[in-house]
Protein backbone atom coordinates (compact mmCIF):
# COMPACT_ATOMS: atom_id res chain seq x y z
CA UNK A 1 0.00 0.00 0.00
CA UNK A 2 1.25 3.43 -0.94
CA UNK A 3 2.34 5.74 1.92
CA UNK A 4 -0.27 8.35 1.06
CA UNK A 5 -3.04 5.73 1.34
CA UNK A 6 -1.69 4.59 4.72
CA UNK A 7 -1.70 8.21 5.88
CA UNK A 8 -5.27 8.70 4.65
CA UNK A 9 -6.35 5.48 6.40
CA UNK A 10 -4.90 6.54 9.77
CA UNK A 11 -6.25 10.06 9.38
CA UNK A 12 -9.75 8.76 8.70
CA UNK A 13 -9.53 6.41 11.72
CA UNK A 14 -8.46 9.28 13.96
CA UNK A 15 -11.20 11.50 12.54
CA UNK A 16 -13.74 8.75 13.21
CA UNK A 17 -12.50 8.35 16.80
CA UNK A 18 -12.62 12.10 17.33
CA UNK A 19 -16.19 12.22 15.97
CA UNK A 20 -17.09 9.36 18.31
CA UNK A 21 -15.68 11.35 21.25
CA UNK A 22 -17.92 14.27 20.26
CA UNK A 23 -21.17 12.34 19.95
CA UNK A 24 -20.74 9.53 22.50
CA UNK A 25 -22.89 10.12 25.64
CA UNK A 26 -20.84 11.34 28.60
CA UNK A 27 -22.38 8.74 30.92
CA UNK A 28 -22.02 5.95 28.36
CA UNK A 29 -24.59 3.60 26.83
CA UNK A 30 -26.20 1.14 29.23
CA UNK A 31 -26.16 -2.33 27.68
CA UNK A 32 -27.33 -4.35 30.71
CA UNK A 33 -27.88 -3.63 34.39
CA UNK A 34 -24.29 -4.66 35.02
CA UNK A 35 -22.56 -3.31 31.93
CA UNK A 36 -22.31 0.19 30.46
CA UNK A 37 -20.36 0.91 27.28
CA UNK A 38 -18.19 4.00 27.72
CA UNK A 39 -15.84 6.04 25.60
CA UNK A 40 -13.39 8.82 26.39
CA UNK A 41 -14.74 12.37 25.91
CA UNK A 42 -12.87 15.23 24.23
CA UNK A 43 -12.38 16.92 27.61
CA UNK A 44 -10.99 13.74 29.16
CA UNK A 45 -8.68 13.21 26.20
CA UNK A 46 -7.11 16.66 26.29
CA UNK A 47 -7.33 17.12 30.08
CA UNK A 48 -6.68 13.70 31.67
CA UNK A 49 -7.21 13.33 35.42
CA UNK A 50 -3.98 13.87 37.32
CA UNK A 51 -3.49 12.61 40.85
CA UNK A 52 -2.05 15.10 43.31
CA UNK A 53 1.69 15.00 43.92
CA UNK A 54 2.07 14.30 47.67
CA UNK A 55 5.83 13.75 47.71
CA UNK A 56 6.53 17.03 49.51
CA UNK A 57 3.83 16.29 52.10
CA UNK A 58 5.30 12.86 52.84
CA UNK A 59 8.88 14.10 52.83
CA UNK A 60 8.13 16.49 55.68
CA UNK A 61 5.80 14.22 57.66
CA UNK A 62 7.32 10.73 57.63
CA UNK A 63 7.16 8.89 60.94
CA UNK A 64 10.79 8.43 62.00
CA UNK A 65 12.48 6.75 64.96
CA UNK A 66 12.44 9.93 67.03
CA UNK A 67 8.64 9.86 66.82
CA UNK A 68 8.33 6.39 68.30
CA UNK A 69 10.94 6.08 71.06
CA UNK A 70 10.33 7.89 74.32
CA UNK A 71 10.18 7.10 78.04
CA UNK A 72 6.80 7.92 79.57
CA UNK A 73 6.89 9.41 83.05
CA UNK A 74 4.39 10.79 85.52
CA UNK A 75 4.16 14.55 85.95
CA UNK A 76 4.89 15.80 89.46
CA UNK A 77 2.93 14.60 92.48
CA UNK A 78 -0.24 16.58 93.16
CA UNK A 79 0.58 19.62 95.26
CA UNK A 80 -1.71 21.35 97.74
CA UNK A 81 -3.76 24.19 96.28
CA UNK A 82 -1.84 26.97 98.00
CA UNK A 83 1.43 25.68 96.59
CA UNK A 84 -0.02 25.34 93.10
CA UNK A 85 -1.16 28.95 93.23
CA UNK A 86 2.37 30.04 94.13
CA UNK A 87 4.08 28.21 91.25
CA UNK A 88 5.49 30.45 88.53
CA UNK A 89 4.77 28.13 85.59
CA UNK A 90 7.16 28.59 82.68
CA UNK A 91 5.67 27.51 79.37
CA UNK A 92 8.19 26.25 76.85
CA UNK A 93 7.71 26.06 73.09
CA UNK A 94 7.68 22.60 71.54
CA UNK A 95 10.77 22.01 69.47
CA UNK A 96 9.33 20.55 66.27
CA UNK A 97 9.97 21.46 62.65
CA UNK A 98 7.05 23.41 61.16
CA UNK A 99 7.47 23.22 57.40
CA UNK A 100 5.86 24.85 54.38
CA UNK A 101 3.38 21.98 53.91
CA UNK A 102 1.72 22.73 57.26
CA UNK A 103 -2.07 22.99 57.12
CA UNK A 104 -2.77 25.40 59.99
CA UNK A 105 -5.70 25.43 62.35
CA UNK A 106 -8.35 27.99 61.43
CA UNK A 107 -10.20 30.11 63.99
CA UNK A 108 -13.27 32.35 64.11
CA UNK A 109 -12.64 35.98 63.30
CA UNK A 110 -10.86 37.79 66.15
CA UNK A 111 -10.61 34.53 68.12
CA UNK A 112 -7.12 33.24 67.34
CA UNK A 113 -6.58 32.72 71.10
CA UNK A 114 -9.49 30.25 71.24
CA UNK A 115 -7.35 27.32 72.42
CA UNK A 116 -5.12 29.26 74.82
CA UNK A 117 -6.97 28.07 77.93
CA UNK A 118 -6.45 24.46 76.80
CA UNK A 119 -2.75 25.17 76.22
CA UNK A 120 -2.52 26.69 79.70
CA UNK A 121 -3.90 23.48 81.20
CA UNK A 122 -1.73 21.29 78.98
CA UNK A 123 1.49 23.15 79.66
CA UNK A 124 1.05 23.26 83.44
CA UNK A 125 0.40 19.52 83.98
CA UNK A 126 4.02 18.74 84.84
CA UNK A 127 3.98 21.45 87.51
CA UNK A 128 0.63 20.82 89.19
CA UNK A 129 0.29 17.05 88.82
CA UNK A 130 -3.26 17.27 87.46
CA UNK A 131 -5.00 15.28 84.74
CA UNK A 132 -7.06 16.36 81.75
CA UNK A 133 -8.86 14.47 78.96
CA UNK A 134 -8.96 15.06 75.21
CA UNK A 135 -11.90 13.27 73.53
CA UNK A 136 -11.50 12.20 69.91
CA UNK A 137 -14.94 11.47 68.40
CA UNK A 138 -15.22 10.29 64.82
CA UNK A 139 -16.66 7.85 62.32
CA UNK A 140 -14.96 4.69 60.99
CA UNK A 141 -11.96 6.78 59.93
CA UNK A 142 -10.72 6.69 63.54
CA UNK A 143 -11.56 3.05 64.32
CA UNK A 144 -8.78 0.81 65.63
CA UNK A 145 -7.25 3.93 67.24
CA UNK A 146 -6.34 5.40 63.83
CA UNK A 147 -5.00 8.96 64.14
CA UNK A 148 -5.73 8.98 67.88
CA UNK A 149 -2.83 6.63 68.64
CA UNK A 150 -0.09 8.86 67.24
CA UNK A 151 -1.71 12.06 68.53
CA UNK A 152 -2.03 10.54 72.03
CA UNK A 153 1.58 9.33 71.87
CA UNK A 154 2.95 12.77 71.02
CA UNK A 155 0.82 14.66 73.58
CA UNK A 156 1.75 12.26 76.37
CA UNK A 157 5.43 12.17 75.48
CA UNK A 158 5.50 15.97 75.52
CA UNK A 159 3.20 16.85 78.42
CA UNK A 160 3.16 13.70 80.57
CA UNK A 161 0.88 10.76 81.16
CA UNK A 162 0.23 7.32 79.68
CA UNK A 163 -2.64 4.86 79.21
CA UNK A 164 -5.26 4.55 76.47
CA UNK A 165 -7.91 6.52 78.38
CA UNK A 166 -11.62 5.76 78.01
CA UNK A 167 -12.77 2.44 76.54
CA UNK A 168 -16.42 1.43 76.11
CA UNK A 169 -15.66 -2.21 76.98
CA UNK A 170 -18.29 -4.25 75.13
CA UNK A 171 -17.81 -3.04 71.56
CA UNK A 172 -19.98 -3.17 68.47
CA UNK A 173 -16.98 -4.41 66.44
CA UNK A 174 -13.97 -6.50 67.37
CA UNK A 175 -11.31 -3.79 67.41
CA UNK A 176 -7.81 -4.92 68.43
CA UNK A 177 -6.62 -1.45 69.36
CA UNK A 178 -6.03 0.40 71.59
CA UNK A 179 -6.56 -2.76 73.71
CA UNK A 180 -7.74 -6.30 73.02
CA UNK A 181 -11.04 -7.09 74.77
CA UNK A 182 -12.57 -10.47 75.60
CA UNK A 183 -15.62 -11.16 77.77
CA UNK A 184 -18.15 -13.73 78.96
CA UNK A 185 -21.15 -14.41 76.74
CA UNK A 186 -23.82 -13.08 79.13
CA UNK A 187 -23.24 -9.39 78.42
CA UNK A 188 -25.96 -7.20 76.88
CA UNK A 189 -25.06 -4.11 74.87
CA UNK A 190 -27.62 -1.28 74.53
CA UNK A 191 -27.01 1.44 71.97
CA UNK A 192 -28.30 4.82 70.92
CA UNK A 193 -26.94 4.71 67.35
CA UNK A 194 -28.11 4.11 64.69
CA UNK A 195 -31.42 3.68 66.54
CA UNK A 196 -32.20 3.83 70.24
CA UNK A 197 -32.80 0.39 71.71
CA UNK A 198 -36.54 -0.10 72.20
CA UNK A 199 -36.03 -1.66 75.65
CA UNK A 200 -34.40 1.52 77.01
CA UNK A 201 -36.74 4.26 78.21
CA UNK A 202 -34.01 6.76 79.14
CA UNK A 203 -31.10 8.44 77.33
CA UNK A 204 -28.26 7.54 79.71
CA UNK A 205 -25.61 6.33 77.28
CA UNK A 206 -22.64 8.08 78.89
CA UNK A 207 -20.10 9.76 76.63
CA UNK A 208 -20.44 7.12 73.89
CA UNK A 209 -23.53 5.79 72.19
CA UNK A 210 -23.79 2.65 74.32
CA UNK A 211 -23.70 1.05 77.75
CA UNK A 212 -23.55 -2.60 78.81
CA UNK A 213 -25.12 -4.81 81.50
CA UNK A 214 -24.36 -8.38 82.54
CA UNK A 215 -28.08 -8.97 83.19
CA UNK A 216 -30.65 -7.83 80.66
CA UNK A 217 -32.52 -4.64 81.46
CA UNK A 218 -35.80 -6.58 81.67
CA UNK A 219 -34.34 -9.53 83.64
CA UNK A 220 -35.68 -10.55 87.06
CA UNK A 221 -33.74 -10.15 90.32
CA UNK A 222 -34.18 -13.80 91.29
CA UNK A 223 -30.81 -15.14 90.18
CA UNK A 224 -27.30 -14.06 91.12
CA UNK A 225 -24.95 -14.31 88.13
CA UNK A 226 -21.31 -13.58 87.36
CA UNK A 227 -19.77 -12.02 84.28
CA UNK A 228 -16.26 -10.98 83.31
CA UNK A 229 -14.44 -8.74 80.90
CA UNK A 230 -10.69 -8.80 80.22
CA UNK A 231 -8.36 -6.20 78.70
CA UNK A 232 -5.02 -7.17 77.15
CA UNK A 233 -2.39 -5.01 75.47
CA UNK A 234 -2.36 -4.95 71.68
CA UNK A 235 1.06 -5.79 70.20
CA UNK A 236 0.33 -3.17 67.52
CA UNK A 237 -0.23 -0.32 69.99
CA UNK A 238 2.22 2.42 70.88
CA UNK A 239 4.18 1.82 74.09
CA UNK A 240 2.27 4.48 76.08
CA UNK A 241 -0.92 2.39 75.80
CA UNK A 242 0.81 -0.64 77.36
CA UNK A 243 1.11 1.09 80.70
CA UNK A 244 -1.37 2.51 83.23
CA UNK A 245 -1.68 3.08 86.97
CA UNK A 246 -5.40 3.63 87.53
CA UNK A 247 -8.48 1.76 86.35
CA UNK A 248 -11.78 3.67 86.56
CA UNK A 249 -15.18 2.03 86.12
CA UNK A 250 -17.96 4.44 85.10
CA UNK A 251 -21.32 2.98 86.12
CA UNK A 252 -24.68 3.82 87.68
CA UNK A 253 -28.33 2.99 88.34
CA UNK A 254 -27.92 -0.49 89.86
CA UNK A 255 -30.81 -1.66 92.06
CA UNK A 256 -28.73 -3.96 94.28
CA UNK A 257 -25.06 -4.01 95.35
CA UNK A 258 -22.62 -5.79 93.02
CA UNK A 259 -19.35 -7.46 94.01
CA UNK A 260 -16.39 -6.69 91.75
CA UNK A 261 -13.08 -8.58 91.66
CA UNK A 262 -10.05 -7.22 89.80
CA UNK A 263 -7.37 -9.65 88.60
CA UNK A 264 -3.85 -9.01 87.34
CA UNK A 265 -3.60 -11.97 85.00
CA UNK A 266 -4.63 -14.83 87.34
CA UNK A 267 -3.90 -13.00 90.61
CA UNK A 268 -6.74 -11.36 92.54
CA UNK A 269 -5.61 -7.86 93.51
CA UNK A 270 -8.84 -6.05 94.50
CA UNK A 271 -12.26 -7.01 95.86
CA UNK A 272 -14.86 -4.29 96.28
CA UNK A 273 -18.57 -3.56 96.13
CA UNK A 274 -20.48 -1.29 93.77
CA UNK A 275 -23.30 -0.08 96.05
CA UNK A 276 -26.87 0.39 94.87
CA UNK A 277 -27.23 3.84 93.38
CA UNK A 278 -29.54 6.06 91.34
CA UNK A 279 -26.88 8.22 89.72
CA UNK A 280 -23.41 8.15 88.13
CA UNK A 281 -20.61 6.55 90.12
CA UNK A 282 -16.90 6.16 89.38
CA UNK A 283 -15.00 3.36 91.10
CA UNK A 284 -11.22 3.84 90.99
CA UNK A 285 -8.57 1.14 91.48
CA UNK A 286 -4.91 2.17 91.78
CA UNK A 287 -2.20 -0.38 90.99
CA UNK A 288 1.30 -0.37 92.42
CA UNK A 289 2.63 -1.31 89.00
CA UNK A 290 1.19 -1.82 85.54
CA UNK A 291 -0.76 -5.11 85.40
CA UNK A 292 0.12 -7.84 82.92
CA UNK A 293 -3.54 -7.88 81.89
CA UNK A 294 -6.75 -6.86 83.65
CA UNK A 295 -9.75 -9.06 84.25
CA UNK A 296 -12.85 -7.55 85.91
CA UNK A 297 -15.40 -9.95 87.37
CA UNK A 298 -18.88 -8.86 88.47
CA UNK A 299 -21.30 -10.84 90.65
CA UNK A 300 -24.82 -9.75 91.53
CA UNK A 301 -28.56 -10.20 91.12
CA UNK A 302 -28.83 -6.93 89.19
CA UNK A 303 -26.42 -5.19 86.86
CA UNK A 304 -25.48 -1.52 86.84
CA UNK A 305 -25.39 0.39 83.58
CA UNK A 306 -21.67 0.27 82.76
CA UNK A 307 -20.72 3.23 80.58
CA UNK A 308 -17.07 2.30 80.18
CA UNK A 309 -13.61 2.01 81.65
CA UNK A 310 -10.64 4.36 81.72
CA UNK A 311 -6.99 3.29 81.87
CA UNK A 312 -4.93 6.20 83.13
CA UNK A 313 -1.71 7.43 84.66
CA UNK A 314 -1.94 9.34 87.95
CA UNK A 315 -1.47 12.66 86.17
CA UNK A 316 -0.96 14.04 82.67
CA UNK A 317 -3.07 14.12 79.52
CA UNK A 318 -5.44 11.33 78.52
CA UNK A 319 -6.58 11.03 74.90
CA UNK A 320 -9.73 8.95 74.36
CA UNK A 321 -10.57 7.23 71.06
CA UNK A 322 -14.39 7.22 70.59
CA UNK A 323 -15.38 5.94 67.12
CA UNK A 324 -18.99 5.51 65.94
CA UNK A 325 -18.99 3.63 62.64
CA UNK A 326 -21.44 4.93 60.04
CA UNK A 327 -22.24 8.08 62.01
CA UNK A 328 -22.36 11.62 60.69
CA UNK A 329 -21.95 12.97 64.23
CA UNK A 330 -25.58 13.89 64.88
CA UNK A 331 -26.07 11.84 68.05
CA UNK A 332 -24.80 14.24 70.74
CA UNK A 333 -28.13 16.03 71.10
CA UNK A 334 -29.73 12.70 72.04
CA UNK A 335 -27.51 12.22 75.12
CA UNK A 336 -28.93 12.59 78.61
CA UNK A 337 -27.65 16.04 79.58
CA UNK A 338 -27.16 15.43 83.31
CA UNK A 339 -25.26 12.17 83.07
CA UNK A 340 -23.07 13.17 80.14
CA UNK A 341 -22.22 16.56 81.65
CA UNK A 342 -21.27 14.79 84.91
CA UNK A 343 -18.91 12.46 83.07
CA UNK A 344 -17.27 15.29 81.13
CA UNK A 345 -16.80 17.24 84.36
CA UNK A 346 -15.41 14.25 86.30
CA UNK A 347 -12.95 13.54 83.49
CA UNK A 348 -11.89 17.20 83.32
CA UNK A 349 -12.45 17.27 79.54
CA UNK A 350 -10.61 20.26 78.07
CA UNK A 351 -10.57 19.51 74.33
CA UNK A 352 -12.99 17.68 72.02
CA UNK A 353 -12.04 16.64 68.48
CA UNK A 354 -14.98 16.04 66.11
CA UNK A 355 -14.01 14.12 62.96
CA UNK A 356 -17.19 13.57 60.98
CA UNK A 357 -18.66 14.34 57.57
CA UNK A 358 -17.54 11.39 55.45
CA UNK A 359 -20.90 9.63 55.86
CA UNK A 360 -22.77 12.68 54.54
CA UNK A 361 -20.84 13.06 51.25
CA UNK A 362 -23.30 10.97 49.26
CA UNK A 363 -26.20 13.35 49.92
CA UNK A 364 -27.29 15.98 47.39
CA UNK A 365 -26.36 19.62 47.88
CA UNK A 366 -29.55 20.64 49.70
CA UNK A 367 -29.27 17.69 52.09
CA UNK A 368 -25.60 18.47 52.73
CA UNK A 369 -26.53 22.02 53.71
CA UNK A 370 -29.20 20.68 56.09
CA UNK A 371 -26.74 18.14 57.53
CA UNK A 372 -24.16 20.82 58.27
CA UNK A 373 -26.84 22.94 59.95
CA UNK A 374 -27.76 19.96 62.18
CA UNK A 375 -24.08 19.31 62.90
CA UNK A 376 -23.84 22.90 64.08
CA UNK A 377 -26.56 22.11 66.63
CA UNK A 378 -24.38 19.27 67.95
CA UNK A 379 -21.47 21.68 68.53
CA UNK A 380 -23.82 24.06 70.28
CA UNK A 381 -25.02 21.25 72.58
CA UNK A 382 -21.46 20.09 73.29
CA UNK A 383 -20.49 23.60 74.40
CA UNK A 384 -23.22 23.29 77.04
CA UNK A 385 -22.30 19.74 78.03
CA UNK A 386 -18.61 20.55 78.47
CA UNK A 387 -18.32 24.31 79.11
CA UNK A 388 -14.62 24.08 80.03
CA UNK A 389 -13.70 22.29 76.79
CA UNK A 390 -12.76 23.76 73.43
CA UNK A 391 -13.74 22.04 70.18
CA UNK A 392 -11.72 21.38 67.03
CA UNK A 393 -13.63 20.12 64.00
CA UNK A 394 -11.50 17.97 61.70
CA UNK A 395 -12.94 17.96 58.20
CA UNK A 396 -13.24 14.71 56.22
CA UNK A 397 -10.40 13.32 54.13
CA UNK A 398 -10.45 13.16 50.34
CA UNK A 399 -12.71 10.33 49.17
CA UNK A 400 -12.67 8.92 45.64
CA UNK A 401 -15.25 7.49 43.28
CA UNK A 402 -14.42 5.66 40.08
CA UNK A 403 -15.21 7.36 36.79
CA UNK A 404 -14.28 5.09 33.91
CA UNK A 405 -10.62 4.24 34.61
CA UNK A 406 -9.96 7.14 36.98
CA UNK A 407 -10.48 7.69 40.70
CA UNK A 408 -11.65 11.24 41.29
CA UNK A 409 -12.78 13.25 44.31
CA UNK A 410 -16.46 12.72 45.11
CA UNK A 411 -18.34 15.60 43.58
CA UNK A 412 -19.93 17.00 46.76
CA UNK A 413 -16.89 16.66 49.03
CA UNK A 414 -15.30 20.12 48.52
CA UNK A 415 -18.73 21.71 49.05
CA UNK A 416 -19.23 19.74 52.27
CA UNK A 417 -15.76 20.65 53.59
CA UNK A 418 -16.38 24.34 52.90
CA UNK A 419 -19.77 24.33 54.68
CA UNK A 420 -18.34 22.41 57.67
CA UNK A 421 -15.53 24.94 57.96
CA UNK A 422 -17.92 27.90 57.96
CA UNK A 423 -20.28 26.24 60.45
CA UNK A 424 -17.46 25.26 62.83
CA UNK A 425 -16.12 28.82 62.89
CA UNK A 426 -19.62 30.24 63.40
CA UNK A 427 -20.04 27.93 66.43
CA UNK A 428 -16.83 29.27 68.01
CA UNK A 429 -14.86 26.12 67.19
CA UNK A 430 -11.49 25.73 65.50
CA UNK A 431 -11.28 23.89 62.16
CA UNK A 432 -8.57 21.73 60.62
CA UNK A 433 -8.90 20.98 56.90
CA UNK A 434 -7.73 17.37 56.50
CA UNK A 435 -8.84 17.36 52.86
CA UNK A 436 -6.38 20.14 52.01
CA UNK A 437 -3.71 18.77 54.36
CA UNK A 438 -3.49 15.49 52.43
CA UNK A 439 -3.28 17.27 49.07
CA UNK A 440 -6.81 18.36 48.16
CA UNK A 441 -8.59 17.29 44.98
CA UNK A 442 -7.74 13.81 43.67
CA UNK A 443 -5.14 13.26 46.40
CA UNK A 444 -6.60 10.01 47.79
CA UNK A 445 -5.35 7.83 44.87
CA UNK A 446 -1.81 9.03 45.59
CA UNK A 447 -2.18 7.76 49.16
CA UNK A 448 -3.74 4.47 48.02
CA UNK A 449 -1.11 3.68 45.36
CA UNK A 450 1.88 4.79 47.42
CA UNK A 451 4.44 2.12 48.33
CA UNK A 452 3.73 1.15 51.07
CA UNK A 453 0.00 2.00 50.83
CA UNK A 454 -1.11 4.95 52.98
CA UNK A 455 -4.84 4.42 52.37
CA UNK A 456 -7.07 1.42 51.80
CA UNK A 457 -8.40 0.21 48.45
CA UNK A 458 -11.84 1.56 49.39
CA UNK A 459 -10.38 5.04 48.68
CA UNK A 460 -11.86 6.27 51.98
CA UNK A 461 -9.86 5.03 54.97
CA UNK A 462 -6.20 5.49 55.85
CA UNK A 463 -3.91 2.56 56.57
CA UNK A 464 -2.25 2.66 60.02
CA UNK A 465 0.87 4.24 58.49
CA UNK A 466 -1.17 6.80 56.55
CA UNK A 467 -3.20 7.62 59.67
CA UNK A 468 0.02 8.25 61.60
CA UNK A 469 1.24 10.64 58.91
CA UNK A 470 -1.99 12.65 58.82
CA UNK A 471 -2.05 12.65 62.64
CA UNK A 472 1.47 14.04 62.66
CA UNK A 473 0.34 16.87 60.39
CA UNK A 474 -2.54 17.64 62.75
CA UNK A 475 -0.24 17.51 65.78
CA UNK A 476 2.17 19.93 64.10
CA UNK A 477 -0.71 22.32 63.39
CA UNK A 478 -1.64 22.22 67.08
CA UNK A 479 1.99 22.68 68.14
CA UNK A 480 2.34 25.70 65.86
CA UNK A 481 -0.62 27.32 67.59
CA UNK A 482 0.66 26.26 71.03
CA UNK A 483 3.98 27.98 70.30
CA UNK A 484 2.04 31.18 69.55
CA UNK A 485 0.51 30.84 73.01
CA UNK A 486 3.98 30.44 74.55
CA UNK A 487 5.20 33.56 72.75
CA UNK A 488 2.18 35.50 74.01
CA UNK A 489 2.84 34.34 77.57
Amino acid sequence: MKPEKILIFFASVLAGLFLLMLIFPKDGIKITDDFTLQFVTVKEFFNPVKNTDISKILENNEIDEDDTIVEFVEPAEVFDTAFIDSIAIVYKPVNISIDSTLQPLEFPENADTLLFDFYKQLGSLSANGQKIHVLHYGDSQIEVDRMTSYFRYKLQSTYGGYGCGFHSGIQAFDFKQPMIVSYSDNWHRYSLFPHKDSLIEHRRFGITTMFSMFKAVDDTLNDTVSAWIQFDYSPLAYSNVKKFKQLKIFYGYNILPVTVNIYDAESLVFTDVLPATENLQIKTFTFEQTPTSVKIEYTGASSPEIYGYSFESMAGVMVDNLPVRGSAGLFFGRFDFGLTAQMYSAMNVRLILLQFGGNAVGRDSSNIAYYVQMFGKQMEYLHKLAPKAQIIVIGPADMSEKQKNNYVTRSNLPYLVDLLRKEALSQNCAFWNMYEAMGGENSMPSWVFHDPPLAEKDFVHFTPKGADIIAKMFYKALVADYNKFVTAK
